[in-house]
């Protein structure tokens, strides 16, 4: 049952592929407004399995997802990526010899009719405010080819931004992504999860996001959802998940929590 503060909600879901013998298997969970959440576990364990169905990748699952209250397979496409944006693990990579801004336009098409291509100063306005709080002013009239890979993976979060359009309330939308910091170096990681923090924190945007940096989903989110074989083993603050017991028995390490600048943070080692 949906309530006002709850902008996702799954039940009962079910879903196998048919040759690889995969499964998700009684998936139950929701997202409150506001939640930052990484969802871990290991490759194979049914992460971005879950977070296909929930964006529609996948629909014929078993079970029922709804989006504020509404059951995802009544929106239109339209209609959905106005309030949900993915961010796929592979973005990072598309190539076009597009400028960014053209590229970051683009994300104004949930909002035109099907013969309008054209842009309007509003369309132009939340693709400058959205460049403005991602902080790649230096990137706009750039090719996206021309690009490192960190450099176009904060374009396509930008994307994202203008997707869900940044000048309006995010109370009731949700960002979606798989696995930000794949092939990013240290300097990209803090900068695209810091960005992540102002967006949760400071405009209310819900976030479920796949990661498998651990240290990472105990200092940013506030909460983690370990799976397991297609199956939710633990969902909670991170700090009650991310434990020495767990840690050993689901990730194969050995792990030690410290504290420093009062902050917790992860040292392990491979068993």
């Amino acid at each position: 049952m949906n309530n006002d503060n709850e902008i996702l909600e799954i039940q009962n879901l079910n879903f196998s592929y048919e040759k690889e013998g995969f499964a998700l298997k009684n998936i139950n969970f929701s997202v409150q407004v506001g939640d930052f959440i990484s969802v871990i576990g290991r490759n194979g364990s049914g992460k971005s399995t879950l977070i296909k169905t929930i964006t529609g990748f996948i629909n014929n699952f078993e079970g029922q997802i709804s989006c504020n209250g509404k059951n995802i397979k009544e929106y239109s496409r339209k209609e959905f990526a106005k309030i949900a944006s993915y961010l796929p693990q592979s973005a990072a990579f598309i190539e076009s010899g597009l400028p960014v801004y053209d590229i970051l336009l683009m994300g104004r098409y949930s909002y035109k009719s099907f013969f309008d291509f054209s842009y309007t100063p509003e369309d132009k306005r939340i693709v400058d405010e959205s460049i403005k709080i991602a902080g790649i002013e230096n990137l706009k009239n750039k090719e996206l080819n021309k690009l490192s890979g960190g450099e176009k993976q904060k374009v396509l979060l930008t994307l994202c931004l203008v997707q869900l359009d940044i000048t309006k309330n995010l109370s009731g939308k949700i960002l979606i992504i798989d696995e930000p910091l794949a092939f990013l170096d240290a300097h990209f990681q803090l900068d695209t999860f810091s960005l992540l923090n102002k967006l949760n924190k400071k405009q209310n945007l819900t976030i479920l996001m796949i990661t498998h940096d651990l240290n990472f989903a105990l200092k940013f989110t506030g909460k983690t959802l370990l799976m397991d074989n297609g199956e939710i083993v633990k969902f909670a603050k991170p700090e009650n998940v991310l434990t020495k017991e767990i840690m050993k028995k689901y990730f194969l390490i050995n792990s030690s929590i410290h504290m420093a600048d009062n902050e917790s943070f992860i040292n392990y080692k491979i068993l």
